[in-house]
């Protein structure tokens, strides 16, 4: 399974289509990956923007064939994810070579 490690910084409103643009790029690149590891470790102080910029890179992942897992995820943001009921369609995983917890196949199939 071939995955693609995109890092975000401390979120900023409004960034959510310059970050979607940089997810699809380096997909594109990268044609082989199906899973998209995100680590958002830098957001730990998660605002309703920076769940608007996550949902929006899950949608870029899914429509290039990619799961989407947050690596760093505060209990903060989980916390928010659950309440707002967006944490379902999110894997969580530590370790970008094992994303065990993704949870369902791929949806690129590697040739």
């Amino acid at each position: 399974m071939t995955t693609v490690v995109f890092t975000v910084g401390q979120l900023r409103c409004g960034a959510g289509p310059f970050l979607c643009d940089q997810l699809a790029a380096s997909l594109a690149d990268r044609p082989e990956a199906v899973v998209v590891v995100c680590d958002v470790s830098a957001a730990d102080r998660p605002t309703p923007a920076d769940l608007d910029h996550l949902a929006r890179l899950r949608t870029t992942a899914r429509r290039m064939g990619c799961d989407l897992v947050l690596r760093g995820a505060s209990p903060r943001l989980r916390l928010l994810l659950a309440l707002t009921g967006l944490e379902e369609g999110f894997g969580y995983g530590d370790d970008a070579s094992d994303p065990g917890g993704v949870g369902g196949q791929p949806r690129r199939q590697v040739p």
